[in-house]
């Protein structure tokens, strides 16, 4: 059984395209670790520590409460569409 040219070049250029976000997120991941553990292993002051350990936990919680809420479909109330319902 042979894979036709087509199909294996769209194989190879997905897994090329996975292979290059997994690379961004790592590289990505390791210089946030990099900066907490400079930080926290050079600081002195406990304001620094807090500051380089909670700023990327609030912005992975947006990031994760806005991806959340974009899979539940439209962000209005259930009452905007009755009301949108009833006019039609």
């Amino acid at each position: 059984m042979s894979i036709p040219p087509p199909l294996l070049l769209l194989l190879v250029a997905l897994a090329l395209a996975a292979v290059v976000v997994l690379w961004k997120l790592l590289a990505t991941a390791g210089l946030i670790g990099l900066a907490q553990w400079l930080v926290i292993t050079q600081a002195e002051d406990p304001t620094a520590v807090m500051v380089v350990v909670g700023v990327p936990a609030l912005v992975l919680a947006v990031l994760l409460r806005r991806l959340r809420r974009t899979d539940r479909g439209p962000s209005r109330s259930p009452l905007y569409l009755r009301r949108q319902e009833v006019s039609r």
